[in-house]
């Protein structure tokens, strides 16, 4: 069997250096920070059900959406400050559920003269050949624009802060 897999990558420079980068994108209460929906895709709104401190590989977490759905996600890496990746799956949104089986999302981390270049991938597994189509043009039309309002949304809140915080 074939794997069909849809990626796309977003990079940014976002202010800060790379410890401070990381340890803000890879927070426990960061997505509702910053994934805050674009078009039809929904803001994250909050966590719940937790199975273990989030800078730990293989804790999970449901992630609950504005428009009602949820998504479970996982760490499946977290080496500071270079790289922080996790898989998601069980899509409760019925679109893309019937789309695809699971997504893997990285991030890597280097300096910059500017502060710290970052680099996202997020890359979903598609059903199957047939819904492989529909989710590449869904990815490359929307999901794209959602990674860049997280991107943008990440370097106006570290530019805002004089003293970050987020340095563990």
């Amino acid at each position: 069997m074939k794997i069909h897999e849809v990626a796309i990558t977003r990079t940014a420079v976002i202010p800060g250096t790379p410890e401070q980068v990381f340890a803000f994108i890879a927070a426990e209460d960061v997505l509702p920070k910053v994934l805050t929906g674009y078009g039809p895709l929904p803001a994250v709104v909050r966590t719940s059900e937790h199975t273990g401190a989030w800078d730990v590989p293989g804790s999970a977490r449901l992630i609950h959406l504005a428009d009602g759905s949820t998504v479970r996600e996982q760490v499946t890496d977290y080496s500071p400050p270079a790289r922080f990746a996790y898989r998601v799956w069980a899509f409760g949104n019925p679109i893309v559920g019937a789309l695809a089986t699971q997504a893997r999302g990285e991030w890597t981390f280097a300096a910059d003269a500017a502060g710290t270049k970052v680099t996202w991938t997020y890359a979903f597994t598609a059903r199957n050949a047939a819904a492989a189509l529909p989710l590449s043009g869904i990815t490359h039309l929307l999901w794209r624009g959602y990674m860049d309002v997280c991107l943008d949304n990440a370097q106006r809140l570290m530019a805002t802060s004089r003293n970050p915080t987020w340095v563990r």
